[in-house]
């Protein structure tokens, strides 16, 4: 996940609740089995503090794209790295079971629904 930085979110507490709301879920990872470890939650500069100077008619600094090249390298090599030291989910290791022919069931396609 990745969510604005504290203190620049557009949504006043957007980021406090992304935050709440990634340590809930992995929780239940955790409590399922399949490691909390697997949600990862990042943060980038948001854009509430050019949205105010813009309202308030004051100059605004643009957000430089490149300057955040490095920060989403950095997610990203972070994100690669954890992906690698992860164990195998342990839901691939469940034996799918093998479809029952009699399982199915045959349904009339028609549009004859309004016949007499």
């Amino acid at each position: 996940m990745v969510a604005c930085q504290e203190d620049d979110c557009h949504y006043l507490e957007g980021s406090k609740r992304c935050a709440r709301r990634a340590a809930f879920i992995r929780s239940i990872l955790q409590e399922i089995g399949l490691g909390g470890e697997r949600l990862m939650l990042f943060h980038l500069p948001g854009t509430a503090a050019e949205d105010m100077a813009l309202g308030s008619g004051r100059s605004v600094q643009a957000l430089d794209a490149a300057a955040l090249d490095p920060q989403v390298a950095a997610i990203r090599d972070q994100v690669i790295k954890t992906l690698w030291a992860l164990p195998p989910s342990p839901l691939r290791t469940v034996p799918v079971p093998e479809a029952d022919e009699d399982f199915h069931q045959e349904v009339e396609l028609s549009d004859d629904d309004n016949e007499e």
